[in-house]
């Protein structure tokens, strides 16, 4: 199998590595773009992210996980995002509007899919930003906290303690149903 970082040096000059590194991420980096940024901004920082790694990606020096690196990028995109706009980090309307349910019919599971998805958001959205980065990155990365410390620049015991924080935050707001 072809590693993540073979993938992204290759990704400038080979279409189809580049095809394969959007395929292996694609899902987890849009759902975090969506978390930090919202669903209006999520499309264009996607594909600017997308396309900052295709121009970069021959430049790449494997010191961190790929995975940490792809991260990385969508979190600055996101970050300077929301610090250009002004705009605070997702608006939980928004958020609600885009994860609840067709109005048509649906089985009970599915009902019930829907509204965790939307109380699960509405939740993730109220954390502080801090802390819904490193739950995030944690979670929908899969990054260890050592790479997150570094991605961050923050030490190994705050990434640890933000999500602490996240966590215990989630578990109230969710009424601890699900936490």
């Amino acid at each position: 199998m072809v590693t993540d970082d073979d993938l992204i040096l290759r990704c400038g000059v080979d279409p189809e590595a580049f095809r394969e590194l959007v395929r292996r991420y694609q899902g987890k980096i849009y759902g975090f773009l969506v978390h930090m940024a919202g669903h209006d901004a999520a499309d264009d920082l996607f594909q600017e992210m997308w396309l900052r790694v295709f121009k970069t990606g021959a430049r790449y020096e494997s010191r961190n996980r790929a995975s940490s690196w792809l991260f990385q990028i969508a979190r600055n995109l996101a970050i300077n995002y929301l610090t250009r706009s002004g705009r605070p980090a997702v608006a939980v309307s928004d958020e609600i509007l885009d994860t609840v349910a067709d109005p048509a019919p649906e089985p009970p599971i599915a009902m019930e899919s829907g509204e965790i998805k939307a109380r699960i958001t509405v939740a993730l959205a109220r954390l502080p930003l801090d802390q819904r980065e490193v739950f995030l990155l944690r979670e929908m990365g899969g990054l260890s906290f050592k790479d997150i410390a570094g991605e961050l620049d923050i030490p190994l015991g705050t990434a640890l303690s933000r999500m602490n924080y996240a966590l215990k935050k989630l578990k109230v707001l969710l009424g601890g149903d699900y936490a």
